[in-house]
């Protein structure tokens, strides 16, 4: 009997201290929790602190790629804008050259027409020193003396004008004739009778015989003098035979 109150207490005191075994392994394992808790709570706010700081960074960036797409944006639009403005100053250019070539063409042309007017002075005047009777057919009455022939329109040789230039001229003849015999002269254009003048005194006097004209001719275009067949002109050292033309003005 005495016994069993002995192991009684024992039991209980030895649960007892089995408990508190139990609860020290217990509290132990709790703080070694904690301490892990505090542990991840601390890597949890460090992780938490670098994403912010992350997402910080990447607003930054995003607000930077903004303002760099803007920036993009308006070089764009002055590349469009320099593009337009540098088109239309070629095509300006353009219309300014053709305007400018098209203003030196014509000033050259009449610069051209000018001097073509200013330098080109045509005149002639020449006479006979001997008399001319003619024969069966028309004699075109040629000229020894040479007084003047500015431009060159007079040739000596066949005694033809030929005109160097288009233009308005002026012709006068002059013959002299006696002796019942008549003075009949013909004035030709490439070939064909114009005008005329004629002398005749049936008392056997003296008389000159001429005319003028003017015309206007091509460049290249003759006109001479004939002697109507079978008649006469008189002439000597005095030169009573003339025959002169000039430009008056060109076309």
């Amino acid at each position: 009997m005495l016994t069993l109150v002995l192991l009684v207490p024992l039991l209980l005191l030895s649960n007892a201290l089995a408990q508190v075994d139990t609860i020290s392994e217990i509290q132990k394992t709790i703080s070694v929790l904690v301490q892990r808790m505090n542990t991840a709570e601390s890597s949890l706010k460090e992780s938490q602190e670098n994403l912010v700081k992350a997402l910080q960074r990447v607003a930054v960036t995003e607000s930077k790629l903004q303002q760099a797409e803007t920036k993009l944006v308006q070089a764009n639009v002055k590349r469009v804008q320099l593009e337009s403005e540098l088109k239309a100053g070629l095509n300006d250019m353009k219309n300014v050259g053709t305007k400018n070539s098209a203003s030196i063409t014509g000033l050259t042309q009449n610069l051209s027409s000018l001097q073509g007017k200013q330098t080109r002075h045509i005149a002639f005047s020449v006479g006979r020193s001997t008399s001319l009777t003619g024969n069966s057919d028309n004699t075109v009455i040629t000229y020894d003396k040479i007084w003047l022939n500015d431009g060159n329109g007079f040739n000596k040789f066949n005694s033809y004008f030929v005109a160097p230039l288009s233009g308005v001229y002026m012709f006068t003849y002059n013959n002299l004739y006696h002796s019942n015999k008549n003075s009949f002269v013909l004035f030709m254009m490439n070939g064909k009778h114009v005008q005329s003048s004629q002398g005749y005194d049936a008392n056997g006097g003296w008389g000159m015989s001429g005319n003028e004209i003017q015309l206007r001719l091509q460049k290249g275009d003759s006109v001479w003098l004939e002697l109507y067949k079978n008649h006469y002109i008189y002439s000597n050292v005095y030169l009573y035979s003339s025959f002169t033309g000039q430009l008056i003005y060109q076309n």
